[in-house]
């Protein structure tokens, strides 16, 4: 930490391929049990779309917090990893 560094959070939506690369299958033309293809339990469609997560949500926000700071592994206690079936 002596060298500095910078936290950057964002919080943006893709309206090209509505974020599928990043939870969901992508790409979509790849069949999802091919390793690497499927990124998460998004099931992609209208739904994950971000015109329609901006209209039937227009109020959401987000909170940030409890972020910590330290050498790697001194933030938390512990060594549970979450299992694929644990998506949130």
């Amino acid at each position: 930490l002596d060298r500095g560094m910078v936290l950057v959070l964002s919080l943006w939506d893709d309206s090209d391929v509505n974020m599928l690369w990043l939870d969901s299958a992508w790409p979509t033309d790849e069949a999802p049990g091919k390793p690497g293809v499927l990124r998460g339990p998004c099931p992609g469609g209208r739904t994950s779309e971000p015109a329609y997560l901006r209209q039937e949500t227009p109020e959401s926000q987000v909170t940030y917090s409890q972020i910590k700071v330290g050498t790697i592994g001194s933030t938390f206690s512990g060594t549970r990893r979450m299992a694929s079936a644990e998506y949130v």
